[in-house]
């Protein structure tokens, strides 16, 4: 399998073998650089939080497993919202500018 895999939203996992690419350093002052790096990074990891506790949660329901598919559910829920709350955020602050 050569390609990346996807979270629950479609989207394309970073493959961890291959480096960031580069950013822009040029026309973006380096401050804005490493928030909107850390920005995309944290809804990168939440993309990749999601796809695998959607993956347990249905194992855990598969197999029987009641407390800890509610558990792996709760936390699923929770990463959800999270990057529901991120992505608002960034659309207010580009709304903002």
């Amino acid at each position: 399998m050569n390609q990346n895999p996807r979270n629950s939203f479609g989207r394309r996992l970073p493959d961890a073998r291959t480096p960031p690419a580069s950013s822009t350093a040029d026309t973006i002052l380096p401050a804005e650089v490493t928030d909107q790096q850390q920005a995309k990074e944290r809804a990168e990891a939440l993309g990749f939080i999601i796809c695998r506790l959607d993956e347990l949660r249905q194992m855990a329901a598969s197999h029987g497993l009641e407390l800890l598919g509610y558990l792996l559910d709760v936390a699923f829920t929770e990463s959800c919202d999270a990057i529901r709350r991120e992505r608002s955020s960034a659309q207010a602050e580009e709304t903002a500018q």
